[in-house]
């Protein structure tokens, strides 16, 4: 029998910020009703600093090349601003290809340099949220992004270490073979939390998405590497298909991954 994944999904994080009563607050009240005889420079230095923190957040992403995380690679920021020159200007990736940086909020420009090679790219940030505006070099990956206030440690998630196919990728008759012609391939940080043998199936249509759908064969689960066996003759040309990973996923010691979304294209296909 045939199984099909038919379970896309619509990941949507939403923050709620609430201001109640805001007027009766002393600190509003005193700005809106100063007492003549009372020196409010103090009260705007309190202004200056909140808004000196508000415009720096700490970010979190993943760094790839052709799917494969990137260890060891120093990012920097670039043009920083003179009134954020006490930020720490650059990081290092760890062995997951993970960052932690500390950056202005706005459009941020970065830089890495990957065995000779230099990479610019963009990012849009801001105080609940981070996304990748332009990459220079269409083979690198700048992707699971996290946002944290100042000083926060994130958490320690499952990470998605390579994977074929992966974001970017565009597949056509000439490296169909050579990608996903023998299945869908995902490695993980950790050794894996592996469902029964007749649980993988329905384990697999839950966290591995795709969409538009495509038939599933078989599912192999080692430890640490997941393997999708596919239909090939379902795989559509001149089509965009978007993959997600759910939460499901999870570790031996219980981490879970980071829901994470990616497309690539399947372009001209001789017939299967």
């Amino acid at each position: 029998m045939k199984h099909i994944l038919t379970k896309p999904i619509l990941i949507c994080f939403v923050f709620f910020i609430s201001l109640t009563n805001c007027y009766f607050n002393p600190f509003v009240f005193d700005l809106l009703n100063p007492e003549k005889t009372k020196d409010n420079s103090s009260v705007l230095g309190m202004i200056a600093g909140l808004t000196n923190q508000t415009g720096t957040v700490r970010i979190s992403g993943q760094l790839k090349r052709e799917g494969a995380a990137l260890s060891n690679v120093q990012i920097s920021l670039q043009n920083v601003s003179p009134s954020l020159k006490s930020l720490t200007n650059s990081t290092t990736t760890n062995i997951y290809g993970r960052f932690l940086l500390d950056s202005p909020t706005g459009i941020v420009s970065l830089q890495f340099s990957d065995n000779g090679t230099i990479v610019n790219f963009q990012l849009n940030v801001s105080k609940t949220s981070v996304t990748l505006v332009s990459i220079d070099k269409t083979n690198y990956q700048v992707q699971s992004f996290e946002v944290y206030e100042l000083g926060v440690e994130p958490p320690v998630y499952l990470e998605l270490i390579t994977s074929m196919p992966y974001d970017g990728l565009y597949i056509d008759e000439f490296n169909f073979n050579n990608t996903i012609a023998g299945g869908s391939m995902f490695m993980f940080s950790e050794n894996l939390e592996v469902p029964a043998e007749g649980a993988k199936f329905g384990w697999a249509a839950d966290n591995f998405i795709v969409s538009p759908a495509v038939y599933l064969l078989n599912v192999n689960v080692t430890p640490y590497y997941v393997q999708l066996i596919l239909d090939n003759s379902t795989i559509q040309p001149l089509t965009t298909y978007t993959v997600t990973l759910n939460p499901g996923i999870k570790s031996e010691t219980g981490k879970f991954l980071k829901p994470t979304t990616f497309q690539f294209k399947v372009g001209t296909l001789k017939a299967l």
